[in-house]
């Protein structure tokens, strides 16, 4: 009889160790696969330079961008000049923010320009725009530069 209980203990031990194995092996590449995710969701960039319609490169393909000026007589002073900014798309890994993240920044780049009273005029390359997410991104700064310049035509 004792030897009937020794031996389902071993049994029971041996598949304990089996599980916590197995358990260890799956909680591994979860992390490993998380890791790899945060990483290659850093997929957005912003330049401050200014894209042509059809102009693509390898490393940055443009999905927005806007230019500000400061509110002059409609001529730029000596030394002043247009900026521009660009959100684009870059390989996996080597952006600096996730979709939402870009999203949140160009915003804020647009109220900003609103606010300071700058003229604000965009671009937008929907045709270039790969996933559901960037199109609703685009859209949405499109809506965004629409309003600050109707808010701005008011004040």
């Amino acid at each position: 009889m004792m030897m009937l209980y020794a031996g389902a203990v071993l049994f029971l031990l041996l598949a304990a160790g089996i599980i916590a194995f197995q358990n260890s092996k799956l909680l591994s590449r979860q992390e490993a696969e998380e890791s790899a995710g945060r990483i290659s969701s850093l997929m957005y960039s912003v330049y401050y330079q200014s894209f042509a319609d059809n102009e693509e490169r390898a490393e940055a393909v443009p999905l927005f961008q806007f230019t500000v000026r400061s509110e002059t007589d409609g001529a730029l002073s000596a030394g002043e000049a247009d900026k521009t900014i660009a959100l684009c798309r870059v390989p996996a890994g080597s952006g600096e923010m996730a979709l939402s993240g870009a999203q949140s920044w160009m915003l804020g780049s647009i109220r900003e320009a609103a606010l300071r009273g700058e003229r604000t005029s965009s671009t937008s390359f929907p045709d270039k725009a790969v996933r559901k997410g960037e199109k609703e991104l685009i859209t949405r700064l499109e809506a965004a530069v629409k309003e600050e310049t109707e808010y701005a035509k008011l004040h």
